[in-house]
């Protein structure tokens, strides 16, 4: 299964991750020369928008999955998406997304999607090795990002108290 939206996803991520440590080592320095801030809220400031851009990037994946899988005829409804995200990520979608991505207006809930359970088990199988892939390359961009910050925060305090 091919996912054109997979550089796109990795690029946002990237840059999601960049923004969150820069704002970091950004709050980290003014703490160093005002004393002010607690360097622990600062992390979970930045650990919360790394796991957020974490659960976008890995959305993103599954949610173009689906779109190219409903382009090729399968029958995808937000009930579908929300089957497919608890099985591959652990956890549910959104609903007012799934909804806006995947809802068919006028359709009720009696007009079920002919999408099995054999269908899922087919399409996860497809998927599961797309998301594990995607996961190990955002654990790297994480690494380099949160690496390339401990070596400037280190450098930052070690400046500071030789002056």
């Amino acid at each position: 299964m091919l996912i054109p939206e997979r550089k796109s996803l990795l690029e946002s991520y990237e840059v999601e991750i960049e923004t969150a440590y820069v704002e970091l080592l950004k709050s980290f320095l003014d703490y160093l020369d005002s004393g002010e801030g607690d360097p622990r809220t600062m992390a979970g400031r930045c650990g919360a928008r790394v796991a957020a851009a974490h659960k976008r990037c890995k959305r993103g994946l599954v949610f173009a999955a689906l779109a190219t899988a409903q382009a090729d005829g399968l029958d995808i409804t937000p009930t579908v998406a929300e089957h497919l995200f608890t099985r591959l990520i652990g956890r549910g979608v959104d609903l007012r997304a799934a909804l806006k991505a995947f809802g068919t207006p006028g359709r009720t809930a009696s007009a079920k999607s002919k999408v099995g359970p054999a269908d899922l088990v087919e399409f996860e199988a497809a998927l599961a090795p797309l998301v594990h892939a995607l996961i190990l390359e955002m654990k790297t961009i994480r690494e380099r990002f949160r690496d390339a910050y401990a070596e400037q925060a280190k450098e930052a305090a070690r400046a500071k108290l030789e002056t």
